[in-house]
C-alpha cells in the first residue's frame, strides 16, 4: 500500500527516518506522562498532541523503510 502518489515519491533519508522515530518516541513519552489524566474529558484535548505526534511518527516511519525496501 503507498501512502503517496508515485509522481511525488522521493528516495530514502536517514535524517527524515530519524525525526520520524523521534515523533513517534516523543508522542509515546507524551501518552504515557498524561495515562494517569486520561480519566478526565479535559485532558482528552491535551492528550491529542502527543497522539498527533505519535500519528506523524508513524506515518513518517512507515513510508520510509517503504521507501529503503524499494530501492
Amino acid at each position: 500500500m503507498r501512502l503517496i502518489f508515485k509522481k511525488y515519491d522521493s528516495v530514502c533519508d536517514p535524517v527524515v527516518t530519524v525525526v520520524g522515530v523521534g515523533l513517534l518516541l516523543a508522542g509515546l513519552y507524551g501518552m504515557v506522562l498524561l495515562r494517569h489524566a486520561l480519566r478526565q474529558p479535559v485532558a482528552l484535548l491535551v492528550a491529542a498532541i502527543p497522539m498527533l505526534a505519535t500519528v506523524m511518527g508513524v506515518l513518517i516511519v512507515v513510508r520510509e523503510v517503504q521507501l529503503f525496501r524499494q530501492r
